[in-house]
């Protein structure tokens, strides 16, 4: 699993659970780093992560990701 270009980043979940969600850069350049658009939610969930893979966690995300992820 390859990381190309950082297109993607895990939320961490669990000890062991990642959701895997779609990251747009474009809106860190235009200083809207934490707006809703910029995440693109996959309904991937994985157990391992490559080892260049961007870990976050849930609390680091808007609340509107937040409560998607919990459904």
């Amino acid at each position: 699993m390859t990381l190309k270009h950082e297109k993607y980043i895990y939320v961490q979940l669990d000890k062991n659970k990642y959701a895997k969600i779609r990251y747009i850069k474009s809106y860190e350049k235009a200083e809207k780093a934490n707006d809703v658009n910029a995440y693109i939610l996959l309904n991937k969930i994985v157990t391992k992560v490559s080892r260049k893979a961007k870990i976050v966690k849930k609390e680091d995300l808007p609340i509107e990701i937040r409560d998607k992820l919990s459904k």
